[in-house]
């Protein structure tokens, strides 16, 4: 039977193939990572096959040599240094042994989960308010042959992990033996940690608490999954199932492939024919080429004819020009024009000019002073019409009380009569009226409530209709808003777009970027504002809220830094046609130093600030500034922020921890607030989405998802408005037919109780013949009090406005004097130019005749003009056409050469002529051209019908015949390789078919070898105890079922069930399990914590002595073994190392107990 290694690096190999196709495909998505794919199939070979630290010798890599913490969980500072062979590190609960194991495991690329000891990394920092952040080290042998680079690293590596909380680097450093810094990449960590068969995540080889507790409780489905992932079937199973697929996908894509190759075939004899007919046109072709030859000659002579024709008559009309210019001269000396008068006439109207400027000037001065001494004047005015306003009412209101009490004099004297007769009149009159005032009140109680629940219902709905139309529209503007943006995703090329951030962003990038290469804008203006944003480490589970948090529209704003730059960056709006809302921008002062922001609050909650990373300063700034990025938090949950942040006061009030925070998100959207100290939710319907660190693909499948999601959601809106409306309707209906029932009864009602008011109140009239009218005194009071004030005031601002107009008489009359003078000013002017006037057309008889003589030398310049126009375009036309025949020339020569050249027509796969020089085109000498054009013209176009009828009648199309033997070749050449590629996949599918097939025979030979053998180690450590055990595996259920015998001698002690087990049993038979998974796993290294926990006196130094005994036989393996439990029975030896932990300090302050070493403390060995 071979071996498990040799079995499982036969199975391994085969799956080296998927393994490279993989990181091939990860290669194509990061070129960076290039030079470990070549590593790949060597480093996955080894792993199985390889054997880490042969036996027979102590380890020499991958054993852990020491593990530092800082700041790390309990611990302040604490070494911990490891024999190669067995260690046990003991100590009371709380001493921190578990941390140690907490920290292998998350320096060696492990979760925080993994640990069982905490949620994230931040959780795992010791508690103290100076602590800033955690560091761990776990140092390793890197000697022998399977060391990890050790030319680079030497003979350890020390693998650190930085934990920080406020800021700094967190993450790995990979240190050589001398303590230097060689990388900080985790993919060099993973390579490390795979050559090194280093497995932190497998439970066989680091085994914690938890583990322990669930595994044998687990389900045998469970056990399996257990065994398999331990022994790395798992691995090589799934390996085999993505190969038997992509088999199956190969077969599918040959199929259609074989499918296809009909048409090919036809397509490519259909070309070979259509070629061979064009062969037989090309006697006809060059025909065509020496007529067209012969034409552009023939069209360069006729242009040369035109030229020489038109050079001739342009030397005609600039001698015609000299003779003008002479006779111009000559007029303007007989005219004897003088400009002193003109001259003369034109300084006095400046100087006017000049004055009336002047005058107007102070004018303005003056009426400025006018305004400004005017200004208390107006005021008090404005204040003293107020006054009178408020006269006019309080004598009003004085009027009204004086009324008012005359009346109540007035009643009083009324009311003193005799009253008793009308008494009886109006108790008769009351009693009727009440008793058909609750007839008619007991008929309509049942309506009205009928009616005020119809009203009810229907009010209620009014807002649901308004609100479902209004969400109708809202829902089919954004699907309009994504559907363009999904367009503009889809029409631009490339990975990645700013599109993402909003449709005109690209637009925008590119003018913004073109108006900065030409120096146009002042200072610096960046954006848009999303692209110098990404998602901090760590951060990405936050990014949607903190996107959401921004505010809509702030990631497509640009940002500029003067006004000069706002005016050209909204130019450019225009010129890209943005709407309202599209890239906006915000305007900063200037760049500056980036903004120092407070942390977060605690350690349970992000800010925006802290969740985002923001290349730029500017941008940093502008965010700060406009989005208030550090007062808005981040929480994964509604309790966790509230435990984190809302603090209440004894007298109710709220306020947020802290006192920077204003608003806290939460992941759908959510969020609250604290203002004048109570609390508001404001909840959030609409899906979050992202943009930030999104490339283009993923946009657009976003986009795609939110628009399906959005028409969704449209859909049921529309549904729910219909419902809504309908059942509005029904209650619309009742009430209006209730309620014009009750209206009638309402007025009777109305009536009625009007009635026995009026009559009550004649009644309360009479018994109270004594009005008071102390109040009405005292009104009267008042109101002559208030006005005799207002009086006072009023004449108060009267004397004021008195005092005021003083000084402003002598302003007036300044400005009267200014005003007298501009009007002065104005009349010479007039005067002046009425003489100007005068003068023109005195002078215009005398300049007439000069310009009869310019006219005419006008018209003559106009006239060479456009001679030198029609020259220079003839010109350029003769050189157009001598360039048109030398080219068509040189072409004809060419293509002659060619066919020459082609003889079996194999050659003919570049079909392109070399391109003309100009050289070449002058060296060629102009042809006689014996005819017209238009004869040339008609024998081309005679010849080319006459091909025309021959592809017609051959049934050509209308293609070259270098392109459509381009095609033939081409379509040949496809059909080559396709009939290549179909025998290459049969061949290749054949091969794997028949390899799969072997490598599954050897899988589960291997499988059961592992399986017979784990269960044998099972029975061998339970007999130790004075127990035996089987293990039943089923691999075609995936179950993995046990059964224990406690006493090996009575058959009758013999279980299935585990549970029934008792604890220190159920432990000893969990140990035994797994040294017997153990017996198949190669890690260089196995830990295993509290493994004795409910384990019998007994049971435990049966389980020590085996334990103690399997590691020293396997020396080239390292055992940590943690335990609380008394280890005095073991002897310490240079294999066996017993490391106790310092006994915890415990607190009694409020909190409880708390676990802590606080001092540099290095365990003592026993």
């Amino acid at each position: 039977m071979p071996t498990k290694r040799s079995i499982a690096a036969d199975a391994e190999a085969e799956a080296s193939d998927t393994e490279n196709k993989r990181r091939r495909r990860s290669e194509e998505e990061e070129p960076e990572d290039d030079e470990s794919s070549g590593e790949g199939e060597e480093r996955v070979a080894h792993r199985v096959a390889g054997n880490i630290n042969a036996p027979g010798k102590p380890a020499e890599a991958g054993i852990i040599k020491r593990v530092y913490v800082q700041d790390f969980m309990c611990h302040r500072k604490l070494t911990v240094d490891l024999c190669q062979n067995v260690n046990f590190i003991h100590g009371a609960n709380g001493s921190g042994k578990s941390a140690i194991l907490a920290a292998i495991q998350i320096c060696l690329g492990a979760h925080a989960r993994r640990t069982h000891r905490a949620r994230n990394l931040k959780e795992l920092v010791r508690k103290e308010g100076s602590n800033s952040g955690a560091k761990v080290r776990v140092t390793l042998l890197n000697g022998g042959e399977d060391g990890y680079k050790r030319e680079m690293y030497g003979d350890s590596i020390t693998i650190e992990r930085s934990i920080t909380l406020r800021g700094g680097y967190n993450g790995y450093r990979l240190l050589d033996h001398d303590g230097k810094e060689r990388s900080r990449s985790k993919k060099d960590l993973e390579a490390m940690l795979d050559q090194l068969n280093i497995q932190v995540d497998n439970p066989v080889a680091v085994l914690d608490q938890e583990e322990a507790k669930k595994f044998l409780t687990g389900r045998p489905q469970d056990k399996y999954d257990f065994f398999a992932k331990a022994t790395e079937l798992e691995r090589i199973d799934n390996t085999y199932s993505g190969t038997v697929d992509n088999l199956m996908e190969l077969d599918e894509q040959n199929a259609k492939n074989k499918e296809n190759l009909s048409s090919v075939y036809t397509s490519v004899k259909k070309l070979k024919d259509q070629w061979k007919q064009f062969e037989e046109l090309d006697k006809l072709q060059e025909k065509i080429g020496d007529l067209s030859v012969q034409l552009t000659w023939s069209m360069y002579h006729q242009q040369n004819e035109k030229a020489e024709q038109n050079e001739t008559f342009l030397r005609d009309i600039l001698e015609k020009r000299e003779k003008r210019s002479q006779d111009l001269a000559k007029a303007e000396e007989l005219a004897n024009v003088t400009e002193d008068e003109e001259t003369s006439l034109r300084d006095q109207m400046t100087r006017l000019t000049e004055e009336a400027q002047e005058a107007a000037a102070a004018k303005q001065g003056i009426e400025a002073e006018l305004k400004e001494v005017m200004a208390p004047v107006k005021s008090r005015e404005r204040d003293n019409t107020a006054i009178r306003r408020e006269l006019i009412t309080a004598t009003k209101r004085f009027k009204r009380a004086q009324k008012d009490l005359q009346a109540v004099r007035d009643q009083i004297t009324k009311a003193a009569g005799n009253a008793e007769s009308e008494e009886a009149r109006r108790v008769e009159k009351v009693e009727k009226a009440e008793a058909e005032l609750a007839r008619t009140k007991d008929g309509i109680e049942g309506k009205k409530e009928d009616i005020l629940e119809s009203l009810k219902k229907y009010e209620d709905l009014g807002p649901h209709v308004d609100q479902a139309s209004e969400n109708i529209r809202s829902i089919s503007s954004q699907i309009n808003a994504v559907n363009h943006k999904l367009r503009d995703l889809q029409s631009t090329s490339g990975g990645n777009s700013f599109t993402v951030f909003g449709q005109k962003c690209d637009v925008m990038h590119d003018l913004v970027e073109r108006a900065k290469s030409a120096g146009r804008f002042k200072g610096p203006v960046i954006g848009p504002i999303g692209h110098y944003i990404k998602i901090a480490q760590g951060k990405e589970g936050l990014a949607k809220v903190a996107e959401f948090a921004l505010g809509s529209g702030n990631l497509q704003r640009f940002i500029v830094t003067n006004d000069a730059d706002r005016q050209l960056f909204m130019k450019l709006r225009t010129d890209a046609r943005c709407s309202p809302r599209d890239c906006m921008y915000f305007q900063m002062s200037g760049v500056g130093s980036r903004y120092a922001v407070p942390p977060p609050p605690t350690d349970d909650v992000d800010t925006v600030a802290s969740a985002l990373s923001i290349t730029d300063n500017l941008v940093f700034n502008c965010l700060v500034d406009n989005a208030r990025i550090e007062q808005r938090a981040l929480a994964m949950s509604k309790e966790q922020s509230e435990k984190s942040l809302l603090i209440v006061q004894d007298n109710g009030r709220e306020s947020i921890r802290g006192g920077t925070i204003k608003d806290v998100f939460l992941p759908n959207g959510d969020n609250w607030m604290v203002k004048n100290g109570s609390r508001t939710m404001i909840s959030n319907e609409r899906p979050l989405k992202q943009t930030i660190g999104v490339d283009k693909t993923a946009a657009i499948r976003e986009a795609k998802e939110e628009a399906e999601l959005l028409q969704r959601e449209l859909n049921d809106l529309r549904r729910k408005e219909d419902e809504l409306k309908k059942v509005r309707k029904e209650y619309q209906v009742v009430w209006n037919r209730e309620t014009r029932a009750h209206r009638t009864t309402v007025l009777r009602i109305e009536e009625l109780e009007k009635q026995i008011v009026e009559l009550n109140n004649e009644k309360d009239v009479a018994e109270n013949n004594t009005i008071d009218t102390t109040e009405y005194e005292e009104d009267v009071q008042v109101a002559d009090e208030a006005l005799s004030k207002l009086k006072d005031k009023f004449v108060e601002t009267e004397k004021e406005l008195e005092d005021l107009q003083s000084p402003i008489a002598g302003v007036k009359g300044r400005l009267e004097e200014i005003t007298a003078r501009n009007e002065r000013v104005l009349s010479e002017l007039t005067a002046a130019e009425e003489k100007m006037e005068e003068y023109v057309k005195g002078n215009a008889q005398r300049m007439a005749n000069v310009e009869k003589r310019k006219d005419k030398l006008e018209k003559v310049e106009e006239a060479i003009g456009k001679q030198k126009e029609i020259v220079q375009d003839l010109r350029e036309k003769r050189g157009e056409a001598l360039y048109k025949a030398r080219v068509m020339t040189f072409n004809t020569n060419e293509q002659r050469k060619k066919a020459k050249e082609d003889v079996s027509g194999d050659g003919l796969e570049d079909t392109s002529f070399h391109a003309h020089t100009d050289a070449d085109l002058e060296a060629i000498e102009p042809i006689e051209a014996k005819k017209e054009p238009a004869f040339y013209k008609a024998r081309v176009e005679r010849a080319t019908r006459n091909i025309a009828l021959e592809r017609d009648r051959r049934q050509l199309s209308n293609i070259e015949p270098e392109e459509a033997h381009e095609q033939y070749l081409r379509a040949q050449h496809d059909l080559d390789a396709k009939l290549h590629l179909i025998n290459s996949i049969d061949k290749t599918c054949s091969e794997l078919r028949a390899d799969i097939k072997h490598r599954m025979k050897l899988f589960k030979i291997f499988r059961k070898h592992l399986a017979e053998t784990t269960s044998n180690t099972f029975d061998v450590m339970l007999n130790k105890k004075g127990s035996s055990g089987q293990l039943d595996f089923d691999h075609g259920d995936r179950e993995l079922n046990l059964t224990v015998q406690k006493d090996n001698t009575n058959e009758m002690s013999q279980t299935k069930d585990v549970k029934a087990l008792s604890g220190g049993e159920r432990s000893f038979t969990t140990l035994s399990l797994l040294l017997a998974l153990g017996e198949n796993l190669e890690t260089p290294f196995r830990i295993m914590d509290e493994f004795d926990v409910f384990l019998d006196p007994v049971s435990r130094k049966i389980a020590l002595d085996t334990m103690v005994s399997v590691a020293k036989d396997m020396e080239h393996r390292q055992f940590i073994f943690i335990t609380p439990q008394d280890l005095s029975g073991l002897t310490t030896d240079t294999k066996l190392k017993i490391i106790k932990m310092k006994q915890p300090i415990r607190s009694t302050m409020v909190g409880g107990p708390m676990q802590q070493t606080l001092d540099t403390f290095q365990p003592t060995p026993q």
